[in-house]
Formats: C-alpha cells, structure tokens, sequence
C-alpha cells in the first residue's frame, strides 16, 4: 500500500499490524474502530493528507515567522550598512579635517620660528649697534644711576648669547 492511499475496506485489524503505532492511534482502538466503525472513514482520518492538513497551519505559520525574520534581518543589514557607511564618511572627513589642520599649524610654526630668528639677527644687529654708540654717548650721571653690576649689560648679553 502506497502512503496516502485509502485503505481496502476488506482489510482486517490483523492484516494490519503496523498501522496503529505509525498514525499514533493504539492497536486496540484501531482494532476496535476496524470492527465498529465504517472503514472508509478510518481510512480517511488515517490519510496522510490528513496529518499533512493538521500540520500545514503550522508550517505555514513557521514559514511566515521566517519571513518576517528574514524581512527583519536584512532591513536590520541594509540600516547597519547605511549607518557603517555615514561612520566611514565621518571618519574619513575628520581624517581629512586633522591632516589639513596638521598641515596648516607646521606652517605656522616655520613661519614662527623663521619669525624668531629674524627677530634674534635683528636684536643682535641693535645691540652691536649700541655697543658702538656707547663710549661716544654721554650719559648724565645724575640723571641715571646705575650699579656696578650693570656698567654694560648689552655686551653681557651679547657675550651670553654667544
């Protein structure tokens, strides 16, 4: 016999043996129901199609949780891939940002120290400079006081910077 096929209604419960425990129904009940009950409608609730539409409400269930999952996986993929590539955008324009900054302010900096060393030559130019003024300059003693320690604090600096 084929699975699914409705079984001859001239079939005993002996001929049988097998079938109780493999529909879930035990021996004695279908042994009972094949002498009782019409055989056709035993057939029929035996059926596989039978279980099949028992069991069908649920796969159907199951299948439409599973679409609703995957629905929610890939509308969770496709939010993290736009979300990872607005990070990767930020990123790069911040990566961007530091290294024009960084670029800028070492220009500066050259600027700066091109800055003090003009500076640096130029004080030392005025202080050469006032150095040889100092013996024909005439300072008013009474006016200015100065001590001992400071008689010519522009060679002292000069001398230290060298």
């Amino acid at each position: 016999m084929m699975p699914g096929q409705i079984p001859d209604p001239s079939l005993t419960a002996g001929t049988l043996p097998s079938l109780g425990p493999l529909a879930g129904i035990p021996a004695t009940t279908l042994t009972d129901q094949l002498k009782l009950a019409d055989f056709c409608n035993l057939g029929a609730m035996l059926s596989p199609v039978h279980f099949l539409g028992r069991l069908g409400k649920r796969t159907l269930e199951i299948k439409e949780e599973m679409e609703e999952d995957d629905d929610r996986r890939k509308r969770r993929r496709e939010k993290n891939k736009v979300a990872a590539a607005r990070c990767r955008n930020k990123k790069k324009e911040r990566t961007d940002f530091l290294q024009k900054e960084s670029e800028r302010l070492e220009m500066v900096n050259s600027d700066l120290k091109a800055q003090i060393e003009e500076l640096r030559v130029e004080r030392q130019q005025l202080m050469v400079m006032l150095n040889l003024h100092r013996p024909t300059c005439i300072v008013r003693t009474d006016s200015v006081k100065t001590p001992e320690s400071e008689a010519n604090p522009l060679l002292e600096q000069l001398a230290a910077t060298e």
